[in-house]
């Protein structure tokens, strides 16, 4: 009998824990640091996947206000990477006006010195391939709030982006469509 009432028990709270759970991108607004981050893009009309491993960080959202790290002041990335395959997409931005909303070309982005675009894949050996001659491009920055220095909330860096890069070396050209990204901000401004 004691092991029926354990088994009832147990299966009462796996059901009642598992129902609380919810999914981070049930949670899009600010309101909590508890949003999910994102980076999404196609490939050549494949679907990229962001993946993380130990050593790895598959998403990443970095902005330097004065420096850091012997990276330049005012410098912005936000990137993509599968560590499995050690491919990734990114988009460097140098000397952004904060914050900086609207639709903006890579070529001449207004809101920013420059912006490179870049996907690289190190395949096994010593082999990188890197496309990064820019043919076109734009992004999109529909959200890009500062933390909260009342609450300590982070802001929110929000959009979407798509652009086409060549390889001179290989004579090959790499179209990056779809692209969407989601990221928590920890700086002040």
């Amino acid at each position: 009998m004691k092991r029926i009432r354990y088994l009832i028990l147990l299966t009462i709270l796996l059901t009642t824990s598992l129902s609380c759970c919810k999914d981070d991108d049930d949670n899009p607004s600010n309101n909590s640091d508890n949003f999910s981050e994102y980076f999404k893009c196609k490939i050549n009309g494949v679907e990229f996947t962001t993946r993380s491993d130990f050593n790895c960080n598959g998403k990443t959202f970095y902005y330097y206000p004065a420096g850091a790290g012997g990276l330049e002041e005012a410098y912005m990335i936000i990137s993509g990477r599968d560590c499995s395959t050690n491919l990734s997409v990114s988009l460097q931005i140098f000397n952004p006006e904060i914050p900086s909303i609207g639709t903006f070309t890579l070529s001449d982005p207004q809101f920013a010195d420059s912006i490179s675009s870049r996907i690289r894949h190190h395949v096994i050996g010593d082999d990188v391939y890197v496309y990064s001659h820019l043919v076109e491009g734009n992004i999109s920055i529909n959200t890009f709030s500062p933390r909260d220095s009342t609450t300590m909330e982070f802001g929110k860096l929000e959009g979407t982006f798509d652009f086409t890069v060549f390889n001179e070396e290989l004579d090959s050209t790499v179209h990056v469509t779809d692209g969407s990204f989601r990221f928590k901000v920890a700086n002040f401004w």
